[in-house]
């Protein structure tokens, strides 16, 4: 083969080898496969036309070259597809209504309301985090006090509730808990 055309295509296969070593470091398995696809048809087609030493030699180290990017290749994992299963969807909370605070259970209820201490101007308001079984519940005083329960042991907890965020519902009334529990 012509020496300058043997040394151009030489040139070309070694430009996509680099090309599919860069692709390989930013582990890119689909591009770095296409590219190196590209240079192996390419070697294919200079192998048979080598002539004399030096183009049979310089063949020989870019089919190890090839080989070694396709080894390379070999171990990148493919590129992680979204699972419908798993994927994080924006969490749509607890929406507290009069009915739903009426399913809640008449332990939980009878507990939630003594500690609204017989107040009947005090409000409560549920987390909207979690399954609704035993929210946590934050119930303000007449007195403007604020105490906030855990839904689990009915104990007092340190931090209130975000009473800005989507975290926690609207307040309901001593009377909504109580005609939850059957007294009116």
């Amino acid at each position: 083969m012509d020496p300058n055309k043997f040394r151009e295509s030489r040139q070309a296969i070694n430009r996509l080898c680099k090309s599919v070593d860069n692709l390989i470091e930013e582990k890119s398995m689909e591009a770095s496969t296409e590219i190196y696809e590209e240079a192996y048809a390419k070697w294919e087609t200079l192998n048979p036309l080598a002539e004399g030493e030096i183009q049979e030699r310089s063949v020989k180290n870019l089919s190890v070259k090839i080989n070694g990017l396709s080894m390379r290749i070999a171990k990148l994992k493919p590129a992680k597809k979204p699972s419908v299963r798993g994927a994080k969807k924006e969490p749509t909370g607890i929406v507290w209504d009069e009915e739903r605070v009426g399913q809640l259970a008449p332990a939980f209820l009878k507990k939630l309301f003594a500690n609204m201490a017989k107040d009947s101007g005090a409000t409560v308001c549920f987390g909207t985090t979690g399954k609704g079984i035993r929210p946590n519940y934050q119930i303000q005083f007449s007195s403007e006090a604020i105490i906030v329960f855990t839904g689990s042991g009915h104990k007092p907890l340190d931090k209130p509730l975000s009473a800005g965020s989507k975290k926690i519902s609207q307040p309901f009334s001593y009377e909504v808990v109580g005609s939850a529990l059957g007294m009116k």
